[in-house]
């Protein structure tokens, strides 16, 4: 019997306070939705495996009888009979081996829909956690202009700098206090997001951990989707051998046991009755070829659109891991940029001190650097978010 597995996503988050492997981040109405569709297939299954088995079927009746010499008899009855395939040609392991299968395709796709809300939860969190880094940097962005305005205007005033050069900066602090608007907007939509899927739970106790990146083998074999078309291939080729093996010989027990009362004006009589023995058929049929050949089409088909998947997984995975090498290398550019503003900050600020150079400027340098700082984690979590992609698409 195909028996629950309970995914271990939770590990991966680190929670202020302790969780247990079984504690689920999702709302109370999702992870209920998941346990019942799990439960559902259990059931399913647990009907697949045993409809080769037939009924027993148990009747009664009574009939009223007269005849044209107005002579009247009533007949009561009561019997049970039953009608058993003993052997289909191996159709009967088949239709277990099918069942199971089936089982598997269907808890592949409900795990396949968890690693999906788990999946967004994490971007959505490590967005966040982004995107207020990208906030922030706005906000000192706005500070710069704000510095960069009043040093144009009072250059304007005096002769220094001419009108497109205060133009052109009045510009800047407006884009700057548009995006900031922006960010801000998209913050919001993302919190609202986070919360459809987690319902009461304060995402602010969660905190991301970093994961490792799993090589290409590692990921196209523990793939959701290819094991969910592995599962799919044995259903279909289990489907084919069902087809085949109803166009072949198949051995039927059929018994039946019964009680009857008769009365009638010229006699009554009861008594027991029973029958038993075996019967052995086989069908032929004009479309036993066309069956079998559709059956074989529909697996072939299965097997044909796993490999197509398993090759467009492949490119994705590549993209992926290129996407992250971006981001490393911004990530080094930004490392790059901390230190030569951490050098221009420790000079103006001796400047400073020496008179030669202005408040402002330092305020401004530390802003650009503080800008940088916030892009490199910035970086940090885009890379996370491939991560992430990559760590949910996989049976974990």
């Amino acid at each position: 019997m195909w028996k629950i597995r309970i995914n271990k996503y939770i590990v991966f988050l680190l929670l202020g306070v302790s969780v247990f492997a079984n504690e689920s981040l999702l709302s109370e109405q999702k992870a209920e939705l998941l346990k019942l569709k799990r439960q559902k297939i259990i059931q399913d299954t647990d009907i697949g495996e045993k409809q080769w088995v037939s009924p027993l079927i148990f009747s009664i009746s009574v009939n009223k009888n007269k005849n044209t010499a107005d002579a009247e008899s009533q007949t009561k009855s009561a019997g049970l009979d039953w009608s058993q395939d003993l052997f289909r040609s191996g159709g009967i392991y088949y239709t277990i081996e099918h069942a199971q299968a089936s089982a598997k395709e269907g808890m592949y796709g409900v795990d396949m829909e968890e690693a999906m809300y788990f999946k967004e939860l994490y971007i959505l969190l490590a967005q966040i956690y982004r995107d207020r880094l990208k906030n922030k940097q706005n906000e000192l962005t706005l500070k710069n202009r704000d510095i960069d305005l009043w040093i144009i205007k009072a250059k304007y005033k005096a002769g220094i700098a001419d009108i497109s050069e205060l133009n052109r900066i009045t510009i800047d602090k407006d884009t700057a206090r548009t995006n900031l608007i922006v960010i801000k907007n998209t913050l919001r939509n993302e919190e609202h997001a986070l919360k459809k899927l987690i319902g009461d739970l304060d995402y602010e106790r969660l905190s991301l951990a970093d994961i490792n990146l799993v090589t290409r083998d590692e990921y196209l074999q523990r793939n959701l989707e290819l094991l969910q078309y592995g599962a799919q291939d044995k259903k279909e080729d289990a489907s084919l051998k069902i087809t085949r093996s109803s166009y072949l010989p198949k051995l039927t027990f059929k018994g039946s046991l019964g009680y009857s009362d008769y009365e009638s004006q010229m006699g009554d009589y009861s008594g027991n009755s029973y029958s038993y023995g075996a019967v052995l058929s086989m069908p032929l049929d004009i479309n036993t070829f066309s069956q079998i050949q559709s059956s074989k089409i529909q697996l072939l088909q299965t097997k044909i659109a796993g490999l197509d998947r398993k090759l467009e997984l492949k490119e994705e995975y590549e993209m992926r891991v290129s996407t992250i090498a971006d981001y490393e290398e911004k990530v080094g550019v930004s490392e790059e940029m901390i230190k030569m503003y951490e050098e221009l900050y420790n000079f103006t600020e001796a400047q400073v001190r020496a008179g030669s150079k202005s408040s402002y400027d330092l305020e401004s340098l530390e802003n650009s650097l503080e800008i940088q700082k916030s892009e490199k984690e910035i970086q940090k979590y885009n890379i996370l978010i491939e991560k992430i992609s990559l760590y949910f698409d996989m049976r974990q």
